[in-house]
């Protein structure tokens, strides 16, 4: 396998490792927990399911993004070829 082709697979396998993590952060009690005890402080835990929150949905939009655009470079790139 060239060069090339380990940094396609690498990107997709980045992709899928942040999807993987957003729903595992999605479906564990880890947030509420944090949030919970986050709560004996001035913003209630705002803070916290805020910073979560932009983390979790990062990690999916990173992960999508990834592979979209991976995709559409490859496909492009077999479009150019052969024409």
């Amino acid at each position: 396998m060239n060069k090339r082709n380990f940094k396609i697979v690498r990107h997709y396998i980045i992709g899928i490792i942040c999807m993987i993590c957003y729903f595992l952060l999605e479906n564990s009690d880890l947030i509420p927990e944090l949030v919970e005890y986050s709560k004996r402080g001035r913003y209630k835990g705002f803070a916290t399911f805020f910073i979560t929150g932009l983390f979790k949905y990062g990690l999916l939009v990173i992960g999508v993004s990834i592979i979209l655009i991976m995709t559409f470079l490859l496909i492009r790139k077999k479009i150019s070829k052969d024409n």
